[in-house]
């Protein structure tokens, strides 16, 4: 086998249906093409696989190896535009960002099947596509807000270039994901992206492009409406997981059977990274041991409270509160600004005082499939009230924040004994967690009259044996200080 043919082999685990070995592929393609020895050949196999692509997000899967190897020496972007067969609005954006030059000729208009027949109906597809088991329900949601704003029939259009998809393609089906879940465990949840998904985004930018040719939707509304379908959040798209920290490991093998031992491992955490990494450890979300019995994961948050207590169970409803509601804004050079939070921005305490947020969620509401097990954890970075912006630089392993050009914390994200399924109502087989520097941190979040608060929370799956139903327990508490904390419990079944 010629080295050609490897390449080409190796470019097919695109069409693997599990997220994460996707994004090892576009990472491994990625660092092939910046390499001076490998560049040529690899480029020369991505253009190969572009050219026999036919559904549109698959396209945006391969340009995403472009926009990851920007500044690559091979990269050309006339040789890339002429090897699309599939162009969309997304494919201008991944080609804009990769080059640092906008697109000006849309050829993407013209992918559409022409305007739905006035009475086309196929309520069993309707259904499919908003069930949210192909494709998630916030793009059916977001064509049912458009066609009450449009007065035009973005879900029917949608539908249609479903149908006509999977008539012009060989195959539309699945099959069964059993070979990547636990054999007998109902329990065990995982997404996966495969056929009938991508033909269901490839319609969804179909019907933008219809939109934009011929209802006159503008262009920059169709590209904001087109990230929903993303296969990537591009800012986020160098935070590959890496190494787990050292100091993070013995929490991955604990195996708390009480309320009182989970407040001790947060309280544990919480003091050595402050004693022996000169760090205050704001966030961390993780699993702990997990085996065919027993499952467990542990979530460390901090906000900062005026008043005397602090009720954990209050906290996590403001932390829980905010995904989707607020999120680090990303600027078009695809970097990540924190600017100082508002002074209104707290919440009032059921037992008095205010309850302000000092977590803010690093995702938004176009959350890219293949980041799927990231934002699972849901990753948090620092809303301060400082008058300078902190720049966040994500990276593999996570990212980097600066002050003023200076490293002063980092965003932490790694795997741990990865697998693509993970018990349900549990987050994925990763690690998040955020630590500022210990000085910075007073000086970054000191508001008058508000005092820095950590709370925990750790859910516990249990059963007496292999195969029967799970029982669930959620303790969580409040940390005193850096020594040992209070802990509330709440069971559920």
């Amino acid at each position: 086998m010629t080295g050609a043919e490897l390449l080409d082999v190796a470019m097919c685990r695109l069409r693997l249906p599990v997220p994460m070995a996707k994004l090892q592929v576009i990472h491994q393609f990625a660092g092939a093409l910046k390499d001076e020895r490998t560049g040529a050949a690899t480029w020369q196999a991505l253009l190969r696989w572009l050219r026999a692509l036919s559904l549109e997000s698959e396209v945006l899967e391969a340009l995403t190896i472009v926009v990851a190897a920007r500044r690559a020496a091979v990269l050309s972007s006339a040789d890339l535009r002429g090897a699309i067969n599939a162009p969309s609005v997304l494919s201008d954006v991944f080609i804009g960002h990769a080059f640092g030059t906008p697109v000006l000729v849309h050829s993407w208009l013209n992918g559409h099947s022409g305007e739905v027949p006035r009475f086309y109906q196929r309520p069993e597809l309707r259904q499919e596509l908003a069930l949210g088991q192909i494709v998630p329900r916030a793009l059916m949601n977001r064509f049912q807000d458009l066609q009450q704003e449009w007065r035009k029939p973005f879900v029917a259009q949608w539908i249609f270039e479903f149908e006509r998809l999977m008539e012009r393609c060989d195959s539309s089906k699945d099959g069964h994901f059993g070979f990547f879940l636990p054999e007998g465990d109902r329990n065990e949840v995982g997404q996966f992206t495969a056929r009938r998904g991508q033909l269901a985004r490839s319609a969804f930018l179909r019907t933008l492009a219809l939109a934009g040719d011929l209802w006159n939707m503008p262009i920059p509304e169709v590209q904001a409406v087109a990230m929903v379908a993303s296969p990537v959040d591009l800012s986020l798209l160098p935070m590959l997981p890496g190494a787990a920290p050292g100091w993070v490991r013995p929490l991955h093998g604990a195996r708390p059977g009480t309320s009182d031992e989970a407040a001790g491992l947060a309280a544990s955490v919480l003091r050595d990274v402050h004693e022996a990494q000169g760090m205050s450890l704001l966030h961390l979300n993780l699993p702990l041991h997990g085996d065919a019995r027993y499952n467990c994961e542990l979530e460390i948050v901090s906000i900062l409270a005026s008043g005397e207590t602090v009720d954990a169970e209050e906290v996590f409803r403001v932390h829980d509160f905010l995904p989707g509601r607020m999120y680090v804004p990303r600027a078009e050079d695809l970097t990540l600004r924190i600017d100082a939070l508002d002074r209104d921005a707290t919440f009032p305490a059921k037992a008095g005082g205010r309850l302000r947020p000092v977590l803010m969620p690093l995702v938004g509401n176009n959350a890219g499939y293949l980041q799927s097990d990231l934002v699972s954890r849901m990753p948090r970075l620092p809303a301060h009230d400082s008058r300078s912006p902190l720049i966040v630089t994500p990276r593999k392993g996570g990212a980097d924040v600066l002050l003023s050009g200076t490293k002063v914390g980092e965003l932490l994200h790694w795997n741990w004994k990865w697998r693509p399924t993970h018990p349900k109502d549990m987050g994925g087989p990763t690690g998040v967690g955020l630590a500022l520097d210990r000085h910075v941190t007073k000086r970054l979040l000191h508001v008058d009259g508000m005092r820095l608060c950590h709370v925990w929370r750790a859910r516990l799956l249990t059963r007496e044996t292999d195969y029967k139903d799970w029982c669930e327990e959620v303790w969580q508490g409040s940390v005193l200080g850096l020594g040992l904390g209070s802990a509330t419990m709440r069971i559920s079944n």
